[in-house]
């Protein structure tokens, strides 16, 4: 199994590749990795970033990998740091026919990341029609929609008509991720054509960089070693905010991201 990452490169901090390569080998799957841009810190927690788009060498590098013959099992991409690259990252899931998920990655808390601007989010929903799987957070669903309203709890009306819309946009599995319920806590709503599951977990009042990326990451290893999709969900799940309770519990600086090397551990745990 070999799989394709399209993520930026944050220099400082855990999130995007520093997070997915890992996480994706950990779980026995080859993956071959495609820097968006270079940054030098993740944007959530530090300013003055630095950021470069990296659209000609992505391209340039595509171009070789399949001059090479090379051939992957699914597409996974992430954070991408223009309007332009958005199209590059939809011609490339045009040419492969494994598995696509799309993370895209715009926002949380209510609202957007320094860098991504409101044409980028409009065009992003374009991005995800491409997608056989996505995984937004509360944030980033809520954009996509057209239905965002602050960050209010949602009940079961709501999350239907969440689903409702996300899903008609065309990808046939996906998961909103870190969803504030009215019943309490967070939950991961989750949808495989017309069923709708929910994953609820304690809300510890934090939210870590990286955390996103995790998920998706072992959603995304377990889809492509043939896992069933609600099982991948739980999984992921349960990594996820074990990463998060274990980098509170142990005082990690927010901004730095999750702590990684136990969470490995954890995967192997849990999931192998």
């Amino acid at each position: 199994m070999a799989v394709l990452a399209l993520h930026d490169l944050s220099c400082y901090s855990k999130s995007s590749i520093t997070v997915v390569l890992p996480v994706m080998e950990a779980l026995g799957v080859e993956t071959a990795v495609i820097p968006t841009a270079i940054l030098s810190t993740q944007t959530d927690g530090f300013d003055d970033i630095y950021s470069e788009d990296r659209e000609r060498e992505m391209l340039l590098i595509y171009s070789r990998l399949k001059a090479l013959g090379i051939s992957f099992d699914g597409v996974y991409s992430g954070y991408l740091s223009s309007e332009s690259e958005i199209d590059t990252i939809s011609s490339i899931l045009s040419s492969e026919s494994g598995l696509k998920l799309v993370d895209p990655v715009m926002g949380d808390g209510g609202e957007l990341y320094q860098t991504i601007t409101r044409q980028h989010a409009e065009r992003m929903a374009k991005l995800v029609r491409k997608a056989d799987v996505i995984t937004p957070n509360f944030t980033e669903a809520m954009i996509l929609s057209g239905l965002e309203d602050g960050m209010r709890k949602v009940g079961q009306q709501e999350i239907h008509d969440l689903v409702s819309v996300l899903r008609a946009m065309g990808p046939e599995m996906g998961v909103i991720t870190s969803v504030p319920l009215i019943a309490g806590g967070l939950g991961n709503i989750a949808w495989k054509g017309k069923e709708i599951r929910m994953f609820q977990y304690d809300d510890l009042g934090v939210s870590y960089p990286g955390s996103g990326d995790l998920f998706a990451s072992v959603l995304f290893a377990l889809l492509v070693r043939g896992e069933s999709f609600f099982g991948s969900v739980s999984h992921a799940t349960g990594i996820a905010t074990y990463a998060i309770a274990y980098s509170k519990e142990h005082g990690r600086e927010r901004r730095l991201g999750i702590e990684l090397k136990p969470v490995m551990d954890e995967i192997r745990r849990r999931a192998l």
